[in-house]
């Protein structure tokens, strides 16, 4: 009757926009790769990095959306940068 025992989950077909963040992107960047030479107690947390892009950028979004992205940046460099 039905060809799969559970129903298939749904997935993306295109990325989700970041509508806010979108253009702060190389600025989170540039921070992470700054970090990467730095000592480990002297790196930015993703709260870091949101507060920076609130008093330095302005920007007006969430810190779930900064910390999501932070968190594959960090993980998987190859995958961001492109």
């Amino acid at each position: 009757m039905c060809r799969f025992s559970l129903p298939p989950g749904y997935t993306r077909t295109k990325p989700v926009k970041k509508p806010k963040l979108g253009v702060l992107l190389p600025v989170i960047d540039a921070i992470l790769e700054a970090d990467g030479t730095a000592p480990a107690k002297q790196r930015h947390s993703a709260k870091r990095i949101f507060e920076r892009l609130r008093g330095q950028h302005g920007y007006a979004g969430g810190l779930t959306v900064v910390r999501d992205y932070v968190r594959v940046a960090c993980c998987l460099p190859t995958l961001t940068k492109s």
